[in-house]
């Protein structure tokens, strides 16, 4: 039971990781604040749902600038 929960968390704080660097470095504006815990805990447990959001939100940037 540990090693799923193990397996499921870390790629979530992987995620989480990579999302808070490179929003905290390569954002303007509002979304370049620093991360509170509920952010982080939020992509870190619930980060297919985050992933997700993430790839459809980049595929819809990628199809408005073509």
């Amino acid at each position: 039971m540990i090693l799923y929960f193990t397996l499921y968390l870390l790629p979530g704080l992987i995620w989480a990781g990579y999302l808070e660097y490179y929003t905290t470095h390569y954002l303007e504006g509002e979304y370049a604040k620093e991360w509170v815990w509920v952010e982080r805990l939020f992509h870190s447990f619930l980060w297919p749902i985050s992933l997700v959001i993430f790839i459809i939100a980049f595929l819809r940037e990628i199809r408005k600038r073509d």
